[in-house]
Formats: structure tokens, C-alpha cells, sequence
């Protein structure tokens, strides 16, 4: 069974795809739990030869070495601390020169493919020693040498040096002394930072950063959790520019989240139970389509139409106006809406004023641009002023519209044009305030900025408190946060007590614009299924610190292959019966349930949020599952990614931390422990996971393995009551089980996870599981049971214990009870069996009757109260003690018969 997951199945093309597919997987294979000293304190050796590797490859990349002599560097780096891969204290130049070792070493990172001849090998060899300066001090340096090797030497030092633990100045100063002779130009290096991640939007904003300093030559060096790393100088130019970025980065953002939304027209325009609303990104992409999703949805309105219901809303807007008003209206021609096509025209009424009321004109001014839209007369315009002015007037004054839809839709359209030139007035060189000052606040670039602090701190303290934002900072532009435009099961209303969605008069949270735009953006940008109403979790990935460039392309490709699992652009789960027994990742497409792959790549960069959908699924169960696959995706060989589960958008990530998960209940404590991982500690719980998952699907048919693996996990809490719970889910699925079959298929994963939970299991466990084993190896190799095989017969004499101690009563002491107990079963031992039992068995009886007394004595304090209520775990973890010690008798009697039947065939 492979210990790790494998992702990328498919023949690698490139040399970053051969590095990660072939080479990275092996130095975690042989190096992850080798820990670093000194300045790289806290980390494993396979963690900085992995650094290094990436750092080499972007940096000769860059550099534009060919493909052969990036393999040589590529296998020279892999290996070369040599003196950390040897057990004898030997120095890296005693290392190198030594062939026989090089060349295993080599074979073991699985770069000796790269080295063709003898002088590719020799030098691969001088890289690893001139890394930390030996060869320069013997004759060797005046041999002759490829002449680029300085550059070459220079690229393993500075992918050495890239990982170190020093303040980043320090370190970046000696980055670019050694990238200056690798590159052959004054190099400079440039951090750019965020200072909060949004999801998507923040991806966005990262691929907007990234594609602007490329215009001005900067090269993406590296990918941070917080950030990127950008190499300015080489060829190009050594210093960061001047020019105003922040506009420039605004500009491109916009764009590319209109982008977004230019494809997902349909899920802006809405109908909602106060009438057709269309989202502002909508309006600016494509007011025609606009006009087609309205025709659309009022075409459903008026398949939709319930004369009961319009009628109960005639008479509340009826009355709220009054009689005379609806007289009034009558000797005019205006009746209330009677039939479909009328419903219509009504809904599309109400559908104009809502978007006239976006441009800030009053009910009044609307009301007079529907009116000359649609024909409504002036008389009849007045008449309408005593009602409701958007449910009365609509219901009211469809009578008047003489030019009917067309009607609506031109002034449908008349607003949409009002609210497109409100937002262009806003914008400034095609972008708004309200988003350049996001770049500025959200984006850290390495030139000096200001930001106005006191401005927000006034906008918030000045703020109406009905319109200070939960979601997000306060901004010019707040709105109120809308069930339509935000992932399944976001709170919505200001009430925590609410239910997600609520009802339309209840009071909404307040959203800055950046914060809104960013649910929508998820809303529209994950494979969510069409029907959906249970609330997600969501797993973070973060790329890990120093991460080559070449490793998001893979990344991203890896998520874009996987989402095509699906062709329908739904959820992608898995194949749990593999999942279950294997261990394996096969993806496969469902409608319901699994993963809500990102649909574009641009909304992969430093990190992803991925959805993950199970139904009516228990919450528990949902998390479980839910990290046992981030665990398999995470720890797998090719990526290897930091990740946090949890049940809201908004996250902290940290460096310190390798996994975090958010939310665990009391129950899963004991098995996913404080929630907080380094990979050391990761790999542990998947571990568990991973027996749990087989001890499920070993007892459990695959339609009811998530409740088994529900109850496993809860049971956990106490490492006894697993063998209670496994015989439970044994006796439920099967009428008449092979016990001695079961057992032989669940004791490596039981006894891997009991293994695992050692340390978190009080000594009254641990002697509790002694005293047991050592009574049913007692009872194994004396016979003492009933005179079957079956449960009960098995049981027997563990059954007769507790119902003495059932029967005991308080004037008689433990001796007087425990002798009776072994008498009365030695009797009933020689009643069932076919032969006389002797002294020898009497004796049997009272040892295995005498380590059941310290159990009772030592355990429960001779209680007979907390002994009964534990009486079915005890028997169902006495009944797998038995089936071991049989099978490991059985074995023993097995390997003696045919010791002597070698020997009297040797004799003969």
C-alpha cells in the first residue's frame, strides 16, 4: 500500500514537470524526517533541498541555459549537502571525490539520468564542492573546466542560501550578490505583499501584479503564502519603477474581474420575491444580454402566475390605497393584473423602477420616465400617485401600458444606460477611487506609498451604525449583502441566530464593495452544484514559501484537468470504495456532492479556495472526509501543500503552521487531536484516517462507511470501546459472521491506529487492554470456552464474570466470589466437553478467573457499577483478544508441526 499519495499521473513533458513528478517525490521519500540545526532550525532536509531545487530551476530558466546543462545543475543541487546524507561525519569534498558514493547518492534523488558522460559527472561533482568554496583551494581549479561554471556554481549557492533562516535583508543582500554573478548583471530583488487574502479576488489582483511588473521586466522569482518575490535587474533593469503602479495594477484588476463577470451575465440578473434585480457588473459587460435574461425571467414569472396569491396582494395594496383611489383608477381604465400576460407587464414594471431607483431618483421622477416609456397617460400617471409606489403602482397600471413589453424593455434599457454613465462618471482613466484604494490598501509594493489611515478611521466612526460593514471596511459604496450573490449557507442577516437566506424583511448584513465583489466572485467562479443548500467547507491550499513559478502553472493545470472530470461544470468527488480500501485519489464527476473546482486557472496564484459539498451529510461526518482528502492532496509527492479547513471564506494563514483545521467538535478531539498540524504531526492524522477508513469499509458496506467511520471516530475518545463499535457494525452487516475471517482483515489497521493513539490513552486503558489480552490468551491456550466457535461460545466464561459481579452481593468478599466463579465454570467445563477435566484445567480456570480480578480491583476499584457499564465493550474486546490469541496459537501449533516434520525427514 503506498504510503503517500500520487497526483500527476501522466508522463512528464518539461524539466520542472520531471522534478516534480520524479525527483521531488523521492527526497521526501528519504528526507522528511531528517531535522535541520542552527539557522534552518525547523525544518527537514528535505524541505531545503526542495527549496533549492525550485530556486535553481527558476533561476537558470531566467538565465536561459539549456536544457541539458539546467539537468546537470538540477541533479547537482539535489544532492549537495552530501555531508547530511552521510552517517560518518565526512566533509562535502571528501563526499564528492568519492565516485561510488556520488553516484548512489544520485541514483537515490533520481537525477543520475541527467548525467550522460564522465565529464557531466565531473561536473556535477565541482558544483557540489565549489557550492561552499573546497575546490577553489586545491589545484583542481586550474584543470580545465566548462566555462560557465562560475555562473553555474553560482546558481547552487544562491538556491542554497534562498531557504535561510535570517532576517530577510541579510538575506536578500547575499541573494543578490550571487544572483549577480549567475545572471552576469546588478541584480535586484523586490517582495511584493498582501495584506489580507479574499479568494478569488485576491488571485485576481496577484495575476494583475505579477502581469504589469513583467511590462516593466521584472521576473517572478518566487511564490510566498503572503506574497510574491520578483527579480528586477539581469537583463533588463536593476531597480523597481517609479511609474504609478498602483493605477496601472487597478486598471489591469478591473478588467480581469469584468472578465469574470462577462460570462456569468445570467447569474446577475436575478428575480427575487421584490422583483427582478440586476447587479451593476452586468450592466457594464452587456446591457443587450441584460435585456434578454430580464425577457427571460419575466417569461417564468408569467408561467408562474397563481391567481390566488396576485389576488391576496390586490387586496393589501388595494386597501392600503383605498377605495377612492381604486375607483379612481377604474373609471380610468386601470384594473388590477387578471391574468398571465398582465403578470408580466407587472413584474417588468416593477423590475424598471427598482433599476431606475440605482441612478438616486426620486419615486416620483421614475415613475414619470416609466409612464413615457410605456404609454401611461398623465391622467393616469396622477391617479397612480395614491398607491404603493412599486408593488401598488405595478399591480395597478398594467392596463395603461399600451406599448406592452416592448415598453418595459426600453426602459429597462434607459436606466441601465443611466446607471452605466453614473458609474463611468465614478471612474477615473477607466477606474474607479473605490478600487484603485483597494490595490493601495490591499497590495504591498516595495516603493513608498501613503495611506490615508485617519480617512478610514472617520468613515467608520462617522458612518450611520445601520451601514457600518460587517463584511469587509468600510467604503463609499455599502450595500446590503444579498443571499443570490453569495456562496450556499453565507449568513446573510445581521441576526446570528437567523437561517442562511432568511426572510426579505429581515435586516441584512452590511458589505463593502471589494468584500461583495469578492463572494461573488466565488459564488460564480466555483463549480457549485446547481442545487445546493447545505453550507460548504472550505479548504484553503497555500502554496509553500519559495515556490518556483513553474509549480502554480503545474498546480493550476493539475485543478483545470480535475474540474474537467466533470464536463457538465458541476462538483468532482471521489471513488470512496478506493478511497476506503486503497487509499487512492480517483476522481470522478457528481452532481451532489465532492469538490467546487475553481472554473478559470486566473483564480489559482499564492493560494485556492476549493468548496467542498456533502449533502445532507452529518456535519461531523463532512469534516472528517473533508480532511482526510485535504490530507491525501496535501501530503501528496508532487505538491505538498500547506491547507486550512473551515467552515468561512475569510482565513489567517501562517507560516508556522504546515495544516489547520477549524471547528472540531469535543467528540474528535482525541483523534484529530488540537487542530494544528506541522507535517510530521499531518501525515499522523491522515494516518489514522487512513485505518479508520479500512476498519469502516472491512466490517461496513460502502453505502453506510461514512456513519461506521462517523462512529470510529467518536470512539477514539476511548481506545476500548473500537472493538464495542467494530462488533456492533460486524453483527448489524452480517447475520452469522466468519469472526476469525473479519479479524484477520482488521487487526493492522486497528491495531496502527491504537499504535497511533498510545500517547493520548490514560494507563487505565493500557492496563485495561493488558489484563484482557492476557486473560484471552489464557483462556485461548487452556480451552476455556463454550463448546462452539460462536460469539456466546466464546464469551463464555468473560460472561460468567460479569453476571457474578451482576449477582454480588455486598456481605461476601471478593475471594469467597471469585472461588465460587472458578468452581461453578470448571464444572460446567466438565459437563460440555467429551472428556474428564483434570487439576491442570482447574487451575487454568482459577488464572484466568485471578487476572480478571485485577482488572475488577485495579481498573474499576471493585465497583461493580462502572465494571456492568462498560460490560459490552469489555466482552467485544475480550471476544477480538481471543480471535488473536487463537490465530497466534493456531500459527505457532502450525510452524512446530512442520519444525518436526523437517526434522524426521532429515533424520530419515
Amino acid at each position: 500500500m503506498p504510503r503517500y499519495t500520487t497526483l500527476l499521473n501522466r508522463p512528464p513533458k518539461t524539466l520542472e514537470e520531471i522534478y516534480f513528478t520524479e525527483i521531488r517525490p523521492q527526497l521526501y521519500e528519504h528526507h522528511a524526517h531528517h531535522n535541520q540545526y542552527g539557522v534552518r532550525e525547523g525544518t527537514t532536509l528535505a524541505e531545503h533541498l526542495d527549496s533549492a531545487c525550485q530556486f535553481v530551476l527558476t533561476v537558470s530558466h531566467i538565465a536561459g541555459v539549456d536544457d541539458n546543462k539546467r539537468g546537470l545543475i538540477l541533479a547537482a543541487t539535489a544532492v549537495h549537502d552530501l555531508n547530511k546524507l552521510d552517517s560518518e561525519g565526512r566533509t562535502v569534498k571528501t563526499l564528492a571525490r568519492d565516485k561510488e558514493f556520488l553516484q548512489e547518492q544520485l541514483e537515490k534523488a533520481r537525477v543520475s539520468s541527467f548525467i550522460k558522460s564522465d565529464d557531466d559527472l565531473e561536473l556535477v561533482r565541482k558544483l557540489i564542492e565549489r557550492h561552499s568554496g573546497h575546490n577553489i583551494t586545491d589545484g583542481a581549479r586550474f584543470l580545465p573546466e566548462d566555462p560557465n561554471i562560475d555562473k553555474y556554481a553560482a546558481m547552487v549557492r544562491s538556491a542554497d542560501l534562498f531557504d535561510l533562516g535570517i532576517p530577510d535583508v541579510l538575506r536578500f543582500r547575499k541573494l543578490e550578490a550571487e544572483l549577480t554573478d549567475a545572471l552576469g548583471g546588478a541584480c535586484k530583488l523586490f517582495r511584493v505583499r498582501l495584506s489580507e487574502d479574499r479568494g478569488y479576488i485576491t488571485a485576481l489582483l496577484l495575476n494583475a501584479c505579477e502581469e504589469v511588473l513583467q511590462r516593466y521586466g521584472l521576473n517572478p522569482l518566487a511564490i510566498f503564502p503572503d506574497g510574491e518575490l520578483f527579480l528586477g535587474g539581469s537583463l533588463e533593469k536593476e531597480s523597481f519603477p517609479i511609474e504609478d503602479l498602483v493605477q496601472e495594477i487597478a486598471i489591469v484588476w478591473k478588467n480581469k474581474i469584468d472578465g469574470v463577470f462577462g460570462n456569468s451575465v445570467e447569474k446577475l440578473v436575478r428575480a427575487t420575491t421584490a422583483g427582478i434585480k440586476v447587479a451593476p457588473q452586468a450592466i457594464e459587460q452587456n446591457i443587450d444580454e441584460v435585456l434578454i435574461n430580464v425577457q427571460a425571467l419575466l417569461e417564468k414569472k408569467k408561467a408562474g402566475f397563481k391567481a390566488d396569491k396576485v389576488s391576496d396582494s390586490i387586496n393589501k395594496y388595494g386597501k392600503y390605497a383605498g377605495n377612492d383611489a381604486i375607483a379612481k383608477a377604474s373609471d380610468l381604465g386601470l384594473l388590477p393584473v387578471s391574468n398571465p400576460e398582465e403578470f408580466a407587464i407587472c413584474e417588468g414594471l416593477k423590475a424598471a423602477y427598482i433599476s431606475y431607483r440605482q441612478t438616486k431618483l426620486n419615486p416620483k421622477d421614475v415613475w414619470n420616465k416609466i409612464a413615457e416609456h410605456t404609454g401611461i397617460s398623465q391622467q393616469q400617471r396622477v391617479v397612480l400617485e395614491e398607491f404603493e409606489v412599486q408593488y401598488g403602482r405595478a399591480l395597478f397600471a398594467v392596463k395603461g401600458v399600451i406599448k406592452g413589453i416592448e415598453g418595459i424593455k426600453s426602459a429597462l434599457r434607459e436606466s441601465f444606460e443611466l446607471r452605466k454613465e453614473i458609474t463611468e462618471e465614478l471612474e477615473d482613466y477607466e477606474v474607479s477611487e473605490e478600487i484603485i484604494a483597494a490595490v493601495s490598501k490591499m497590495l504591498n509594493l516595495p516603493i513608498a506609498t501613503k495611506l490615508n489611515g485617519d480617512k478610514y478611521l472617520e468613515s467608520y466612526i462617522e458612518a450611520n451604525p445601520k451601514h457600518r460593514c460587517s463584511l469587509g471596511s468600510s467604503s463609499s459604496d455599502i450595500n446590503n449583502l444579498m443571499k443570490n450573490n453569495v456562496p450556499p449557507g453565507t449568513k446573510v442577516q445581521s441576526f446570528s441566530n437567523r437561517l442562511p437566506g432568511g426572510t426579505t424583511d429581515e435586516p441584512k448584513r452590511q458589505v463593502g464593495s471589494i468584500a461583495a465583489l469578492a463572494y461573488q466572485l466565488m459564488a460564480v467562479g466555483a463549480n457549485f452544484p446547481a442545487a445546493n443548500k447545505t453550507n460548504p467547507l472550505y479548504l484553503h491550499f497555500s502554496l509553500p514559501k519559495g515556490s518556483a513559478p513553474e509549480l502554480l502553472k503545474i498546480w493550476r493545470d493539475f485543478l483545470k484537468r480535475t474540474a474537467e472530470t466533470n464536463p457538465d461544470g458541476g462538483t468532482v468527488t471521489v471513488d470512496e470504495l478506493q478511497l476506503y480500501r486503497n487509499n487512492s485519489i480517483n476522481f470522478k464527476a457528481n452532481k451532489v456532492v465532492g469538490f467546487a473546482f475553481p472554473k478559470r486557472s486566473q483564480f489559482i496564484h499564492k493560494s485556492v479556495v476549493i468548496p467542498l459539498v456533502w449533502g445532507e451529510t452529518n456535519s461531523s461526518v463532512a469534516l472528517l472526509k473533508s480532511l482526510w482528502l485535504a490530507l491525501e492532496l496535501s501530503l501528496s509527492l508532487e505538491f505538498g501543500f500547506p491547507f486550512i479547513l473551515g467552515g468561512t471564506l475569510e482565513v489567517e494563514p501562517s507560516d508556522d503552521i504546515y495544516g489547520r483545521v477549524e471547528g472540531i467538535p469535543g467528540v474528535l478531539q482525541t483523534l484529530l487531536e488540537n487542530g494544528q498540524y506541522n507535517r510530521q504531526e499531518a501525515e499522523k492524522i491522515r494516518d489514522r484516517l487512513r485505518c479508520i477508513g479500512k476498519l469502516a469499509i472491512s466490517v461496513a458496506s460502502i453505502q453506510k462507511a461514512d456513519d461506521c467511520l462517523y462512529d470510529l471516530a467518536r470512539a477514539c475518545r476511548r481506545p476500548i470501546e473500537l472493538y464495542y463499535v467494530l462488533l456492533r457494525w460486524i453483527l448489524r452487516e452480517q447475520d452469522e459472521p466468519n469472526l476469525s475471517v473479519i479479524w484477520s482483515r482488521i487487526k493492522e489497521p486497528l491495531n496502527n491506529l491504537l499504535k497511533s493513539l498510545e500517547g493520548l490513552m490514560s494507563h487505565d486503558n493500557s492496563l485495561l487492554t493488558q489484563y484482557l489480552k492476557e486473560a484471552a490468551k489464557i483462556a485461548a491456550e487452556a480451552n476455556l470456552k463454550g463448546s462452539s466457535f460462536k460469539r456466546t461460545s466464546i464469551t463464555e466464561p468473560f460472561t460468567a464474570f460479569t453476571s457474578a459481579v451482576r449477582s454480588h452481593k455486598s456481605y461476601m468478599d471478593l475471594d469467597f466470589m471469585f472461588a465460587v466463579l472458578a468452581q461453578q465454570y470448571h464444572t460446567r467445563l466438565d459437563r460440555i466437553r467429551d472428556y474428564r477435566v483434570g487439576l491442570n484445567k482447574r487451575e487454568q480456570v482459577k488464572s484466568f478467573y485471578s487476572v480478571l480480578r485485577k482488572l475488577y480491583e485495579e481498573i474499576y476499584q471493585g465497583r461493580p457499577e462502572k465494571l456492568l457499564s462498560d460490560k459490552e465493550k469489555l466482552e467485544a474486546a475480550y471476544l477480538f483478544f481471543y480471535e488473536e490469541a487463537h490465530q497466534q496459537l493456531s500459527k505457532k501449533n502450525k510452524d512446530n508441526k512442520e519444525s518436526e516434520d523437517s526434522e524426521i525427514h532429515v533424520s530419515i
